[in-house]
């Protein structure tokens, strides 16, 4: 069985923080706060450790601090000992560590704590986020049209964008054209699912996502998993679904961010035609530093190149969003 592929909380499949607001956002912190060498401390961080913390009470759970702490971004001992606290009574860490880690456990229980997730959250951001995904695979979907139907040459704008994301002018005119078939069908299977999921025995869109309260990450997808059967061991099937983790949930995470993301994750999700799974083989824009050395046939199977040119379809600006930050593929630039 496929494994899952992760989504990182920034640019695309890494874990996030920021300080609990009215919008409910995941708790996100940059750098670990707490003791050891690992830490950082760093004031704005520091108070959104100590806000949540603070709030652990508030919610009516054990291991906050009683009373509360100053949330002054200063991680004193009083700081300290509550971090110590929370991790022995909430993560039941015999020893802990005293450090919260940006994606690790001690945050993951603080966001299950202080801002859970549940389908009314989520379908509040795809209604923002999934109109935005269906007009870029539907623009992607007609730039490539134009291009078969038209001839290369006689669409130079259409043409530099599938050589922008997929260097297809790389590649003889053969496989050129045979790459164009394979992109056409793939960005088509993609805008079926959100657009006509009963094809794929669901009963709406929404359906092809789901909360998944134990990623502190952005994302969860199995490779082609909208092909694996709905029902498994009698109950839901985990990999018919995108399963978005808190990191999705971040006040950073803007429409265009979610539409992004949804694109990246749709093409993980789907594959190609010819059964051929989409990966991670770098992480990007078209012109970042671990896109760029990618051969044509990897960006053909490489999710990041799939959502940036449908994004550049949709803006029609080839200009990098300030969202979408580089990492190399695979586990290590999980984001």
């Amino acid at each position: 069985m496929a494994p899952f592929l992760v989504m990182p909380t920034v640019g695309c499949c890494i874990p996030v923080s920021t300080l609990p607001d009215a919008s409910g956002g995941a708790i996100v912190i940059t750098k670990p706060v707490g003791q050891g060498p690992l830490a950082r401390n760093l004031p704005d961080d520091v108070k959104v450790i100590q806000d949540a913390l603070n709030q652990v009470v508030v919610n009516g759970e054990a291991g906050g601090p009683i009373p509360f702490l100053v949330v002054d971004g200063i991680k004193g001992p009083k700081t300290q000992a509550a971090i110590i606290d929370f991790q022995r009574v909430q993560v039941k860490i015999p020893n802990p560590d005293g450090v919260v880690e940006p994606g690790k456990q001690t945050i993951l229980r603080l966001d299950q704590i202080v801002t859970p997730k549940n389908k009314f959250d989520l379908n509040a951001k795809l209604a923002l986020a999934l109109p935005l995904a269906r007009t870029a695979l539907a623009a992607a979907v007609r730039n490539i049209t134009t291009v078969i139907t038209a001839g290369p040459g006689f669409s130079l704008t259409a043409d530099d964008r599938l050589n922008r994301h997929f260097r297809l002018d790389s590649l003889s005119p053969a496989e050129q054209s045979s790459a164009r078939v394979t992109l056409f069908e793939t960005f088509s299977e993609m805008a079926l699912v959100i657009n006509q999921p009963d094809l794929f025995g669901m009963f709406g869109a929404i359906e092809a996502f789901d909360v998944d309260p134990s990623n502190a990450k952005i994302a969860l997808t199995r490779p082609q998993g909208v092909f694996e059967p709905a029902v498994i061991d009698g109950g839901d099937n985990p990999a018919r679904h995108i399963r978005l983790g808190f990191g999705f949930f971040a006040p950073t995470v803007t429409p265009n961010f979610g539409a992004f993301i949804l694109l990246h994750e749709l093409s993980h999700f789907t594959g190609r035609r010819d059964g051929e799974s989409i990966d991670d083989h770098g992480r990007g824009w078209f012109n970042d530093t671990f896109i760029v050395p990618l051969s044509a046939e990897k960006r053909l199977l490489n999710a990041d190149s799939y959502a940036g040119f449908a994004f550049e379809c949709l803006t029609e600006s080839p200009v990098k969003p300030p969202f979408v930050t580089t990492a190399p593929g695979g586990l290590g630039g999980a984001r």
